[in-house]
């Protein structure tokens, strides 16, 4: 008798059980629900068309259009970012028109946008918050896909969040919307995915700038190591482009192929790159030199070459050329070199790039930020293998720091590495605690 009321009691404990999570998931679903019902009442049946949207850093980016809205007409422009019911947060929104049609990006800069980081797990709707003269209340579009690009899937640095933009299609009230929907959730960061990369310059068959017997491809390794020790040490997941296990074989017109630095660093799925190298040049020329991104928030920059100066003895580069800020600068094509490749192309038979005096001219910088950096490295010049993620619009933001210059900076290069790495470093680390 006993062991049929213990076989019943057990029974019933676990009827009990299902029942409690069939409720749960009632009242999710429930819940659910009601959210998608608060967002898609509200929303008009016309949808924002996203013509671009990466990610590059910890940044992510919109750029789309709403047809027949006259800039006479306009009022004002937000971004919202909702989950339907207890959570709405704005973001700035820039806007611009051609002919009928309102243009809005989220940023001037690429890595100064929506902060990935910062949201928390939960499911989330973009919208457009629209407020136009002829009308008392605003409007509020949700964002469709019309891009070539595919969804995202992104990893949190130290939060241990899988962050999902995917499009969804949704039927309301016989309406079909099809959006762009952000789902955050607690995940492990998966192996193959990094916080950092870093790019020790050069290697195998080119050993870039020398001097009295020093090579910068040695150098640059030497720092890539102590460089991602500090950093590990601070709790960061560190992927080299290149290490002891491949430098020897490395092949610069290798770079785009499978093993390449580029290809290794864009694998990684980094959010941030460090490219290091030491400067060629006439004894004349000395000093750190950072070289940013173009149509980027140069804070970081800024921060990285302030850093190695104040730790350092080395001081701010006394070359003007390219430079935006102490230590700063920016280089991108110029019209020279635009008609250089122009050149190029036609000589050999294929067809040109699209080079914009936009274009970052340095490759470490260019084609590691896929569409936010304009990369264009995809085959056509066959001195080069393609770097299959030119198109990718998941982009790492990448800094490229000169060590100084091999003829007047070596001792200091040599001697001070350990100050030079921690200065780095710390900059790094300072970039992520203050954004997250």
């Amino acid at each position: 008798m006993r062991r049929i009321w213990r076989v019943l009691s057990l029974i019933i404990f676990i009827l009990i059980i299902i029942g409690v999570i069939f409720g749960i998931s009632l009242t999710f679903k429930e819940n659910k629900n009601k959210s998608e019902l608060q967002i898609f009442s509200k929303v008009q049946t016309k949808q924002a068309e996203v013509t671009e949207f990466f990610t590059y850093g910890t940044s992510l980016n919109f750029t789309c259009k709403i047809n027949n809205i006259s800039q006479d007409n306009y009022e004002t422009s937000k971004l919202i970012l909702s989950n339907g019911s207890d959570f709405e947060k704005e973001y700035k929104i820039y806007s611009s028109f051609e002919d009928d049609n309102i243009v809005l990006t989220t940023s001037n800069y690429i890595n100064d946008a929506i902060d990935l980081e910062e949201i928390e797990p939960g499911q989330y709707y973009f919208m457009i918050r629209l407020k136009l003269n002829n009308s008392s209340n605003p409007k509020y579009y949700l964002l469709k896909n019309t891009s070539n690009y595919n969804n995202i899937d992104y990893f949190t640095i130290k939060n241990d969040n899988k962050i999902s933009l995917e499009e969804k299609e949704y039927q309301k009230d016989k309406n079909s919307y099809s959006c762009l929907k952000l789902n955050v959730e607690k995940s492990s960061i998966p192996d193959n995915v990094y916080d950092i990369v870093i790019d020790a310059g050069e290697g195998g068959d080119s050993q870039g700038a020398t001097y009295s017997g020093h090579k910068e491809a040695d150098i640059t390794l030497d720092y890539a190591y102590s460089l991602k020790e500090k950093l590990e040490n601070q709790g960061l997941k560190v992927k080299l482009t290149r290490d002891q296990s491949n430098t020897d074989t490395y092949k610069e017109r290798e770079t785009y192929s499978e093993g390449g630095r580029i290809t290794t660093a864009c694998e990684s799925k980094a959010k941030y790159m460090i490219s290091l190298h030491v400067n060629n040049g006439n004894s004349d020329f000395s000093g750190v030199e950072v070289y940013a991104p173009c149509k980027s928030n140069l804070n970081f920059a800024t921060e990285l070459a302030k850093n190695i100066v104040d730790k350092t003895s080395i001081e701010y580069s006394n070359v003007g050329k390219y430079k935006v800020d102490e230590g700063v600068y920016v280089k991108n094509f110029s019209n020279t070199e635009i008609q250089t490749y122009a050149n190029n192309a036609s000589k050999n038979g294929y067809e040109n790039y699209n080079i914009t005096l936009d274009t970052p001219l340095l490759f470490t910088i260019r084609e590691v930020g896929g569409i936010a950096t304009n990369a264009f490295v995809d085959g056509r010049n066959t001195n080069y293998s393609a770097n299959k993620y030119y198109n990718s619009n998941q982009g790492i933001e990448c800094y490229q720091i000169e060590l100084g210059y091999i003829k007047t900076d070596i001792e200091k290069i040599l001697n001070e590495k350990e100050s030079y790495t921690q200065a780095i470093s710390d900059s790094i680390c300072s970039i992520i605690n203050k954004n997250h």
